[in-house]
């Protein structure tokens, strides 16, 4: 059992009644409530790094366990068993990190470290060589990146691996298909990721059901965050100025981002959109 993903601050800004009992002195510290009494009650505003939906939306044998009430919420199971089981708490990949950053892998099997996003709490979210990954599930979803250097996609990543090229492998049940995504930049430089490449064809997400399924990307800033979309050619894209927005959409017209905010075209490439040139490969599962 590990509380690391505990963040007494962000308990206490979300539970202020916990607040007012540590005042009165009821309780030593906040981490004290919590460990007697929070989490049996099924209280699980403990960190931004974790996300209750998303942890159950991610993890069907944990929600099912919930269901039966094995578990009083997925947070219990997460610091109980889940975090040992390499799971992620929520956006936060902990099998990409883990993959991208052997160096970080080798020091939580040494037990330095409870999990790889105890090392991006203490240490990676602030080193410019290392990057988050914060991924979303096969439902809706509404991430944030947190940290210097992320990339963020909505879609779900399974099974992550690095190739001999040092690139980040994995499956994913779907690109996107039938979601809408909130993708939200945070103070650092985000990359939000739309495509990739299987094989020799591009791969684009959100392109399956027209204007239904796309990514909403807000506080999107130019100059400092990037985009990534599939393919080699930007005729592939047509960019559109809508509301004050910048819409991205395949040439045959399926929407598949509008970025909040933007309204100039060139606001997107001269920041460093990049089409072709990616980090990261996609294998569809069959």
């Amino acid at each position: 059992m590990s509380f690391a993903i505990f963040d007494e601050n962000y308990y206490l800004a979300n539970n202020p009644d916990v607040q007012a009992a540590v005042n009165a002195g009821a309780f030593s510290s906040e981490r004290q409530h919590f460990e007697q009494y929070g989490l049996a009650e099924g209280r699980v505003s403990v960190s931004p790094y974790y996300n209750e939906q998303v942890y159950l939306q991610k993890y069907s044998d944990v929600a099912a366990a919930v269901s039966a009430g094995s578990f009083r919420s997925g947070l219990q199971h997460y610091i109980q068993i889940g975090e040992a089981e390499r799971r992620s708490p929520g956006a936060f990949d902990e099998q990409a990190y883990l993959a991208l950053y052997p160096d970080v892998a080798s020091a939580v099997a040494a037990g330095a470290f409870s999990s790889g996003v105890q090392h991006y709490i203490q240490f990676g979210q602030f080193e410019a060589n290392r990057r988050g990954y914060f991924t979303g599930t096969t439902g809706n979803d509404t991430i944030t990146g947190l940290g210097a250097n992320t990339t963020i996609t909505g879609i779900d990543v399974i099974n992550p691996v690095l190739n001999a090229e040092g690139r980040l492998e994995f499956s994913s049940r779907e690109l996107g298909a039938g979601d809408v995504d909130t993708l939200i930049s945070g103070a650092g430089r985000d990359r939000f990721f739309l495509g990739s490449q299987t094989g020799i064809l591009p791969e684009t997400f959100y392109d399956d059901n027209g204007n239904a399924d796309y990514a909403l990307i807000q506080n999107f800033e130019p100059g400092m965050d990037t985009i990534s979309l599939g393919g080699s050619s930007v005729r592939m894209y047509q960019l559109e100025a809508v509301n004050g927005n910048l819409n991205i959409s395949t040439s045959g017209g399926d929407l598949i981002a509008t970025v909040e905010g933007v309204t100039s075209l060139s606001e997107i490439p001269s920041s460093g959109t990049t089409l072709g040139d990616l980090t990261d490969r996609i294998v569809l599962l069959g």
